[in-house]
C-alpha cells in the first residue's frame, strides 16, 4: 500500500500489525548521456514496489530531491544539488512525524553514493538524534544509564537507512554509475529511460569503465539483478 493513499484506519491498523513503512530516497542527477536523470530513485521506487507485493509493506512518499554535491555534472546535464545541512534538517522532520505516527519499523531505502554519502548521511544523523531526541523526553536525562533496553524498548532499531543493494548479493549486484548494472537494471525496469545509441557519442567516463562497459548492459541481466535485490530484502524482512 502507498501511505499517501491510505485512509487513518488503514493506517492504524497497519501500525497496529507493525508492518514495516519503506521510504524510497534518492535523487535527480546524470547518469551519461544514455539514462534519464532520476536512475536512483527510480531503481528504489521499483525496489519498494516490488517488495509491497511479496509481503505486508507501506511505501511512503519518496524523498528524491537529495544532495549530489555536483559530483559527476553540473546543471546543464540535468543534475540538481541540495544543501546538505538543509537537507539534513528537512529529513529530520519528515522522520520524526513518521514516529509519532507510531510507525515502529522504518527503512529508508537509498541508491545513492552509498551509506558514507551526503544523502545517507543526512539520514543516519536525523534518525541517531532522534533516538536520543524522543526517548530522553519521555524517559528523563540518563535514560540509557538507568535502564536496560528492555525497559526503554528498541529505540536504536525503529529507523534504519539501508542500502538498495544488500551485502548478502552484492557479489551478483556489483554497483556502478551508470554503467554495465545501472544501465540493465534500467532496460528492465524502464526501458524508455534508456537509449544506448547515445554511446556513441562522447561519453562520460564511469559509462565506459573496462570492467562495467554500459554499452555490454541487457535487459535479461537487469532482470536478474533487480530479482536478486528484491529476494534479499523480502529475506531481511521476514527475519
Amino acid at each position: 500500500m502507498r501511505l499517501k493513499e491510505m485512509l487513518p484506519y488503514q493506517i492504524h491498523e497497519a501500525i497496529a500489525k507493525n508492518v514495516p513503512l519503506l521510504i524510497p530516497a534518492g535523487c535527480v542527477e546524470c547518469h551519461g548521456n544514455h539514462l534519464g536523470v532520476g536512475v536512483d530513485t527510480i531503481i528504489v521506487e521499483e525496489l519498494c514496489c516490488a517488495i509491497a507485493e511479496r509481503l505486508p509493506a507501506v511505501i511512503a512518499p519518496t524523498i528524491d530531491y537529495g544532495p549530489t554535491g555536483w559530483a559527476v555534472s553540473g546543471p546543464e546535464e540535468g543534475t540538481m544539488d541540495v544543501n546538505g545541512n538543509h537537507f539534513y534538517l528537512f529529513v529530520k522532520d519528515v522522520l520524526l512525524s513518521f514516529l509519532l505516527m507510531g510507525w515502529q519499523r522504518i527503512f529508508v531505502i537509498i541508491h545513492h553514493q552509498g551509506m558514507d554519502g551526503p544523502e545517507a548521511l543526512a539520514f543516519r544523523k536525523a534518525a541517531a538524534e532522534l533516538a536520543f531526541e524522543l526517548t530522553r523526553q519521555k524517559k528523563g536525562l540518563g535514560w540509557w544509564g538507568f535502564q536496560s533496553p528492555e525497559t526503554h524498548g528498541n529505540v536504536w532499531t525503529r529507523i534504519r537507512v539501508m542500502p538498495s543493494v544488500l551485502p548478502e548479493v552484492s557479489e551478483i549486484c556489483r554497483g556502478d554509475h551508470a554503467g554495465y548494472f545501472e544501465t540493465s537494471l534500467m532496460l528492465y525496469l524502464r526501458p524508455e529511460a534508456v537509449d544506448l545509441s547515445q554511446l556513441q557519442k562522447s561519453t562520460f567516463w564511469y559509462a565506459d569503465q573496462p570492467n562495467s562497459p554500459a554499452k555490454n548492459a541487457n535487459r535479461e541481466d537487469g532482470e536478474i539483478f533487480f530479482k536478486a535485490m528484491v529476494e534479499s530484502w523480502v529475506k531481511f524482512l521476514q527475519s
